[in-house]
């Protein structure tokens, strides 16, 4: 069946408020079996909001709204809604049941403004919120299902999940499951990746698969609709082992685990522990490990070494290689992470140094440039790799890279 989302609130156009329903809504949705094919964001205007009302009920089966459901005069998605389908606006006893329920359920007095959230389209019927006040809205107009929910995240998820969900299965039956294996691709471009899988692109039709830009990786997520669980995997799993063979170590991990979750789990796999020495990464490398509750067992501490007189004095790196090289080359990263290494006395250590912009490159080291050393018992590596993107995502980027690469030394040396 096929469902169009709307946001409702201009909040949302003004860039004030991130949309966060809307993603989560269609998870949950496909999770369902269900097509989510449209997703509509429209302000407070009456006009506006109604034209979006009459055009997802032309080309889909159930239009489910966010927002617009309180008891001030701006809150106008029932009535839009009542007026888009040339319907009254009328009084609903299990509505205001519903609010009255929560207030005494809060022991507060009910306010009069919150009559008008029992005020439904004609011949609606009612869900109930378990986490705030306006009840949710079911209207059927012919073959067409409006549902209405409130915009607080936590209200909507709540009423979603203990009154949507139910109500969706008692009127549509079971639409089977959509279901997706995600992994997270590291240190090959975008193009050499869709080569790699160029054929299973061409044919996909179920499974479908898709690449998505992240910070650091690419998303490849092969995604099946089966009648059951075990039949979607039965789909996706000749598809996991081709790329598992064809990709290698490119897999960095699957994407229900951290980089930083996976790391951790080697390092403690093999009671090791890990140093950093950061410049461009200013600190975000030892934050990202120390993401995970227990990482003192494995990190050890860190140096953020900004400046050359940090990284000579700290770290130990040798003036001559400043001067020779500059500090964003791939001699200073090796010596940055057999510092870190050395001060700290652990097992391994990792280091970046780079130009984040968005000034300070060249022809010779453009922004975007980052050398990732990495230090252990079998020697030191370093990797070159020019990222894009503002000075968040180049930073960002390399610190996800270089959680990458200790996991990859790491791998390597048990492969030896």
């Amino acid at each position: 069946m096929i469902v169009e989302l709307i946001s409702t609130g201009s909040e949302l156009l003004l860039g004030d408020t991130v949309n966060t329903n809307v993603s989560w809504l269609a998870q949950e949705l496909n999770k369902l079996g269900y097509s989510v094919a449209y997703q509509s964001v429209v302000g407070d205007n009456p006009g506006r909001m109604a034209e979006v009302f009459r055009k997802a009920g032309q080309r889909a089966d159930i239009v489910i709204s966010t927002g617009g459901l309180g008891p001030t005069q701006g809150d106008i998605t029932r009535q839009v809604l009542a007026s888009s389908l040339n319907r009254n606006v009328v009084y609903n006893e299990d509505a205001m049941a519903e609010v009255r329920q929560f207030f005494k359920r809060v022991g507060r007095e009910m306010p009069d403004a919150s009559r008008r959230e029992a005020m439904l389209p004609e011949g609606s019927s009612v869900l109930e919120n378990p986490v705030g006040v306006a009840p949710g809205v079911v209207t059927v107009d012919g073959d067409v299902t409006y549902i209405l929910l409130p915009g607080p995240p936590g209200e909507m998820k709540g009423m979603f999940e203990q009154s949507v969900v139910p109500y969706l299965s008692k009127r549509f039956g079971s639409q089977g499951v959509v279901t997706s294996y995600r992994y997270a691709i590291y240190d090959i471009r975008e193009i050499d990746l869709e080569e790699r899988v160029m054929d299973l692109i061409k044919q996909q039709s179920n499974p479908t698969i898709a690449l998505l830009i992240k910070k650091g990786y690419i998303e490849l997520r092969i995604t099946a609709k089966a009648e059951s669980l075990k039949a979607a995997h039965d789909l996706l799993n000749p598809w996991a082992h081709i790329i598992y063979r064809r990709l290698g170590s490119h897999i960095g991990r699957e994407l229900d685990v951290s980089m930083e979750e996976t790391l951790g789990n080697t390092l403690k796999d093999g009671s090791a522990t890990i140093a950093t020495a950061e410049s461009c990464t200013s600190g975000l490398v030892g934050k990202l490990l120390t993401n995970v509750s227990g990482s003192s067992d494995y990190y050890m501490g860190g140096i953020i070494s900004y400046s050359n007189d940090v990284k000579h004095r700290v770290l130990g790196v040798p003036q001559k290689l400043l001067d020779t090289y500059g500090a964003v080359s791939e001699p200073v990263a090796k010596a940055m992470a057999e510092g870190a290494k050395r001060v700290c006395n652990t097992t391994y250590a990792v280091s970046t140094t780079g130009i984040a912009g968005p000034g300070g490159g060249t022809a010779n080291k453009p922004v975007g440039l980052v050398w990732i050393g990495v230090t252990g018992p079998q020697g030191t590596v370093a990797h070159k790799v020019n990222l894009i993107g503002n000075r968040e995502d180049i930073r960002l980027s390399a610190a996800e890279l270089a959680l990458y690469y200790v996991n990859l030394y790491i791998q390597e040396k048990g492969d030896k």
